[in-house]
């Protein structure tokens, strides 16, 4: 399968959020935010907050994954990394490397100094924490118990070099 890197469009909202749903790993609220950002998206897509980049399949120009980021408010060119999924029935074929290294790019060119990813310490997630490591982020913070009991906030960041 060839893959292209391209901007999320209105055409592709019910594919990512079916693919959201797909996720065994997110609980309902989550699937929830993270669709509603989409929309948030999709409604104006020049608004800049949040911003969304989709991983299609080049022949029938069908999404397979996203990822959601955005300039953190009040800092100067640092961003977070918001969501990144993948179809379930993908995952481990370099679609999310992939969406990763186009914004890696894109935040580059806009002379991006950090940016920041954050997960869960649940087993579940065991798999993304590696993955954010291959990726180049580094583990910079992680605050216990924050997502409930048993549950820590594990804080990713990768730096750009020359800024």
């Amino acid at each position: 399968m060839k893959i292209k890197i391209r901007k999320v469009e209105i055409k592709d909202r019910e594919i990512i959020e079916s693919i959201v749903r797909k996720n065994v790993n997110f609980i309902e609220e989550e699937k929830c935010c993270a669709v509603e950002l989409l929309d948030i998206y999709l409604k104006n897509t020049l608004n800049g907050d949040y911003l969304f980049l989709c991983a299609a399949d080049e022949i029938i120009d069908k999404p397979i994954g996203y990822l959601c980021y955005g300039r953190v408010p009040f800092t100067d060119a640092v961003y977070d990394l918001y969501w990144i999924v993948v179809d379930p029935l993908l995952h481990g074929k370099g679609i999310g490397k992939m969406l990763v290294s186009y914004l890696d790019d894109t935040l580059k060119e806009k002379h991006a100094r950090m940016l920041f990813a954050e997960t869960s310490s649940q087993p579940k997630y065991d798999k993304t924490r590696i993955f954010y490591g291959k990726i180049g982020f580094n583990e910079v913070s992680r605050i216990r118990d924050f997502y409930r009991v048993g549950d820590d906030k594990v804080i990713y960041m990768k730096q750009f070099g020359g800024n």
